[in-house]
């Protein structure tokens, strides 16, 4: 399966120097656990969690005066819409973390996808096997 098939396209992201506690607040407001760091181009530049959040800048900055990309994971690892979502499990699982943004040749963003979007796709697998063997 492809990443094109099930990843999201309704990708929350913020411009670096968006303050952290707007992005918390995009978080919170849209559900979701991430925002991607966006260049003026939608150029991936990083992505900032929840637990990047509370982990890089709680009690360390003043969230509502400092930007982002003091916190984001700069350059983080992404993937194409082409990719194998298998090859996207093993990264993942390897590189410790759940969510990649999904880009195209110029590194500028298409969509996110996460462990839990590919979970169910993968359990569906399972017992189709299941039912074969």
């Amino acid at each position: 399966m492809l990443v094109q098939a099930i990843m999201r396209k309704d990708v929350v992201w913020v411009k670096p120097d968006a303050s952290i506690a707007y992005a918390s607040q995009l978080m919170l407001e849209k559900g979701v656990r991430s925002v991607v760091v966006c260049d003026g181009n939608l150029k991936v530049i990083g992505i900032v969690t929840d637990t990047d959040i509370l982990a890089r800048s709680l009690g360390k900055f003043n969230i509502h005066e400092t930007p982002v990309k003091e916190i984001m994971t700069k350059n983080p690892v992404t993937t194409s819409p082409d990719a194998n979502v298998i090859d996207l499990v093993k990264i993942m699982g390897e590189k410790k973390f759940r969510r990649m943004p999904v880009v195209d040749e110029n590194k500028k963003l298409l969509g996110i996808i996460s462990i839990g979007d590919i979970a169910p796709h993968i359990m569906l697998q399972i017992e189709l096997l299941r039912g074969t063997l």
